[in-house]
C-alpha cells in the first residue's frame, strides 16, 4: 500500500515540487520570517522538557542560511544564524534551570509530561555526572539528546551558580550548534541532487522504505541502550 502511494506521489510530481521549493534560494528568502520563527519556537519549547529534538531545527537553520546566501558560505550570515539560534536555546535552558531551583523534583507529581522528562533513570544518570564533574555536567548535558532538560533542571536543584551555568551552557552550544549548522549546510549543498537521483533510480517506495528502516533501527538501538542501563533511584549513591 505504502509503496503504491509513494510511487503515485512521485508520478504526480508533488514531491519534486516540495523538494524544488525547499532547495530554492528565492523561496527561502521569501519565507524567511516563517522559517526562522518556527526554528525559534521549536528550540525554545524543546528546552522546556517537551520531546522535540533540537537537532532538526538547527540543521534547518544551516540549510536555509546557505540557501538564503544564494548557495554560498557567507561567514557573517552563519555568525548571525548562530547567535539567533543560541538565544532561544539558552532561554529555554534558563527556564528549566529556574524551574529546578524553585520547585525541585517534587514538581514531577504535578505534571504528567514531567514524569517522563524527569524520569528516575535520567535523574540518576545526571546526578552521577554532577557528583563526578560538577558544573561541567551542564556542558556534557548540552551534547546528549534526551537528558538536556533534566541536566539543566538538576543544575537548578543543585544551586549551580547562574553565571557558571550560562557559561558552560554557552560553551556547549559552541560545540553542538556549529556541528548541526554544518550538517544542514551539507544537505543544502548536495541534498537536492541526491534526492532527485534516488527518486529517479530506485523509486520513492524504496527511498521512503529505507528511511523508515533507518528510523526503526535508531529506535531499537535507543531502547536497547535504555534497557542495558542499571536502574538507580534518585538520591542513591552512585
Amino acid at each position: 500500500m505504502f509503496p503504491l502511494l509513494a510511487s503515485h506521489a512521485v508520478r504526480s510530481g508533488w514531491i519534486h515540487g516540495i523538494v524544488s521549493a525547499a532547495f530554492d534560494p528565492v523561496w527561502n528568502l521569501e519565507h524567511q520570517g516563517l522559517i526562522w520563527g518556527g526554528i525559534f519556537v521549536v528550540l525554545f519549547i524543546s528546552g522546556l522538557g517537551l520531546p522535540l529534538p533540537e537537532d532538526i531545527p538547527l540543521s534547518i537553520a544551516g540549510f536555509t542560511t546557505f540557501k538564503q546566501s544564494n548557495d554560498q558560505f557567507v561567514f557573517l550570515h552563519y555568525l548571525a544564524a548562530f547567535l539567533f539560534v543560541v538565544i532561544p536555546i539558552l532561554s529555554g535552558d534558563l527556564v528549566a534551570y529556574h524551574m529546578g531551583k524553585k520547585f525541585g523534583f517534587g514538581i514531577r507529581d504535578r505534571f504528567k509530561f514531567l514524569r517522563t522528562a524527569l524520569s528516575s533513570r535520567r535523574i540518576a544518570r545526571v546526578q552521577h555526572w554532577f557528583d563526578k564533574y560538577g558544573a561541567f555536567s551542564v556542558f556534557m548535558g548540552r551534547q546528549v539528546a534526551g537528558v538536556r532538560f533534566v541536566t539543566f533542571f538538576t543544575a537548578g536543584t543543585m544551586r549551580v551558580p547562574l553565571p557558571k551555568f550560562v557559561l558552560f551552557d554557552f560553551l556547549g552550544c559552541m560545540v553542538s550548534v556549529p556541528a548541526w549548522l554544518t550538517l544542514g549546510t551539507l544537505a543544502s549543498s548536495y541534498g537536492q541532487r541526491w534526492l532527485h537521483v534516488a527518486m529517479r533510480r530506485v523509486g520513492a517506495g524504496f527511498l521512503f522504505g529505507s528511511i523508515a528502516v533507518f528510523v526503526v533501527f535508531l529506535i531499537v538501538i535507543k531502547v536497547r541502550s535504555l534497557r542495558s542501563r542499571p536502574s538507580i533511584t534518585p538520591g542513591s549513591s552512585s
